[in-house]
């Protein structure tokens, strides 16, 4: 072969793995699909996310009725008649440690709550309605184990995360006249007290991430968080006293709606 065609051949070589090494990625860099090529599948086990992410925080809110008047059985309806039958809004707060991010995610969760409801206080004699006003709150205290199915969200994007809950509560609950003070029941007992109950609930996860992945990715490199959703979920409280009596009843099934960050 002579001098020209030798060169001629390594040239047409160096032309052909030049955009091969152009390429090429560092073997040290984790895989980045291209937002907006066809495939946005990372192989299994493959983090989209370079910052840990061990911590949820959930704000919810929604409608809430305590079933006083269930353990009456029919009976009586003090609840009814004093504060009627509307609901009225449950802030919650919850905060949830992950343990586990194996086959979806694995963790636990503190929660605490507020809710009040208001009624015009009857005069010490007669009965007479008056425009102060006695009011029933409770802040529910809540822990919960919890499970998020997220699988094809770290792998696939996809943006719906199922989730359930299951736990324990309890919830301190007060009574105030209409001066503002714990209502006394005329035999020297005041009005306030704790129940002790349980939870299960169900609920979804729509991350907003997908709206603008790179944007997502930016706030995790800027602030830690590897996530952020809207959450709905549907809950059953029982909050009866787990088996013991005289307990106030506070229970109801509800649902809510709220803002989880995840980082």
């Amino acid at each position: 072969m002579s001098r020209a065609a030798r060169n001629l051949a390594l040239a047409a070589v160096v032309a052909a793995a030049a955009p091969a090494t152009a390429r090429a990625q560092p073997l040290d860099e984790p895989l980045q699909p291209q937002i907006g090529s066809e495939s946005t599948v990372l192989p299994p086990g493959v983090d989209r996310f370079k910052t840990p992410q061990r911590f949820a925080v959930e704000v919810r809110f929604g409608p809430y009725l305590p079933d006083v008047d269930g353990e009456f059985d029919g009976a009586r309806h003090p609840y009814r008649d004093f504060f009627g039958t509307s609901q009225k809004l449950l802030s919650q707060i919850e905060v949830d440690y992950e343990l586990w991010h194996r086959f979806g995610t694995i963790g636990v969760g503190a929660g605490f709550g507020y809710w009040s409801v208001s009624a015009p206080s009857p005069a010490a004699s007669g009965g007479q309605l008056t425009d102060d006003l006695s009011t029933l709150t409770v802040l529910p205290v809540s822990l919960s184990a919890v499970y998020r199915f997220d699988i094809f969200l770290e792998r696939n994007r996809f943006p719906l995360v199922p989730y359930g809950k299951l736990g324990f509560d309890w919830a301190y609950w007060s009574i105030t006249d209409g001066n503002d003070q714990i209502a006394m029941d005329g035999f020297g007992g005041k009005g306030r007290g704790g129940t002790l109950g349980w939870h299960g609930a169900v609920g979804l996860q729509l991350v907003l991430d997908f709206f603008d992945w790179e944007a997502a990715r930016g706030f995790d490199a800027d602030m830690g968080v590897n996530h952020t959703s809207i959450v709905f979920q549907f809950t059953h409280t029982d909050l009866s006293g787990l088996g013991r009596p005289d307990r106030l009843h506070l229970g109801d099934t509800n649902w809510s709606l709220g803002i989880m960050f995840q980082f």
